[in-house]
């Protein structure tokens, strides 16, 4: 069998798996186990990167393949994955589906480049491309989208939808900028999960 199949590679799968999961809840009309199972993937790729950095042995191939298929399962899960659900929420107008094509243009542009970075970092090791990120990460829609759909409860169903398609404009936006963010430390990745954790069980319990 072609690829790899270690532990450095299958939390990325689990991901992906669990994008799948949050597409399906979402045509179903389960948006808040829709929006978990987005979250979940947010967390595998949170975890992914330590987790094949700390293993030991790692070819050169592997990691040439850890860099690929992590940007292919970023797509699904927080390019296609966001996109689904909203229009399965509704916005499904032809304007917003034209918001929505141009939020994954976006992110395939985003991922694309990062993949050209990881490649100079390689080339040219004493380059800077490490200390930080150029442009808005991807994942980070799995902490935006669980924020907004919080509010969803509290206005109007053509409002939330307006709510969406903006998130989605800046966030495009955003995701192809050119500006510089420095890399999150342990402490702060937690920050991060225990807010979106915090968000979910308000959405899950409410």
């Amino acid at each position: 069998m072609i690829g790899f199949y270690n532990y450095s590679v299958i939390v990325t799968y689990i991901g992906v798996a669990l994008s799948v999961c949050a597409m399906t809840m979402s045509h179903t009309g389960n948006f808040k186990y829709a929006i978990l199972f987005l979250a979940l993937a947010g967390a595998c790729d949170t975890f992914d990167g330590k987790i094949a950095r700390a293993m030991k042995n790692r070819t050169r191939e592997m990691e040439i393949f850890g860099v690929q298929i992590d940007s292919l399962c970023d797509m699904v899960c927080f390019g296609v994955t966001p996109v689904i659900i909203s229009y399965h929420m509704g916005l499904n107008q032809p304007w917003g589906i034209a918001i929505e094509i141009l939020f994954v243009l976006c992110g395939v542009i985003r991922l694309a480049y990062f993949n050209v970075l990881e490649e100079l970092k390689h080339t040219h090791p004493d380059s800077d491309q490490s200390k930080g990120y150029r442009g808005l990460p991807i994942t980070t829609i799995t902490i935006i989208y669980p924020i907004v759909y919080l509010f969803r409860p509290l206005v109007s169903d053509r409002a939330f939808i307006v709510t969406l398609a903006v998130m989605h404009l800046v966030v495009a936006f955003l995701y192809v900028l050119d500006f510089k963010i420095k890399k999150p430390g342990n402490a702060l990745i937690i920050a991060m999960m225990v807010l979106v954790a915090s968000v979910l069980g308000c959405i899950l319990f409410s």
